[in-house]
């Protein structure tokens, strides 16, 4: 667990920059009642304990990467954090987390077309040795996608 406790300020710039990620330091600064040099003090901090990230998000459907599916992995007993990591490797899979449930690793792999998702599955995936099953599930329409959480 990270040593960093979050401040007041620390909290209303994270949320403002949840808000919107380019927003100017001296924005941030003048809403806050604080100097601009102790905002980017502060996000700089932020960045380097691991507690914000700002990036860049672009919608797959937008960019021509039709097929979005959610896979969930049993894995062999002992095997799941190398699996994990060897997944984590593959450029189509976006997001992957070690989970309790009917699988212990699901991800979720973002591809062009159903026919690249079935060349993912059976080339790549079953491929990975301690893997025992799959389940998959093709996103047909994202519902809710909020990566803002309040802190």
């Amino acid at each position: 667990m990270n040593g960093y406790v979050l401040d007041e300020f620390d909290r209303e710039i994270i949320r403002l920059l949840q808000q919107d990620g380019r927003m100017p330091f001296l924005t941030i600064a003048n809403q806050l009642g604080l100097a601009e040099g102790t905002v980017r003090r502060r996000v700089a901090k932020l960045r380097s304990e691991g507690l914000l990230k700002i990036v860049g998000i672009a919608d797959p459907f937008k960019v021509g990467l039709q097929t979005v599916a959610i896979v969930g992995l049993k894995v062999e007993r002992g095997k799941i954090e190398a699996i994990a990591k060897e997944v984590s490797s593959l450029k189509e899979v976006r997001y992957a987390a070690l989970s309790t449930g009917n699988y212990d690793l699901v991800v979720e792999v973002v591809v062009s077309s159903n026919d690249e998702l079935l060349t993912f599955l059976v080339d790549k995936l079953s491929e990975i040795p301690g893997i025992s099953n799959t389940g998959t599930s093709v996103v047909l329409k994202v519902a809710k996608e909020d990566l803002a959480w309040d802190v």
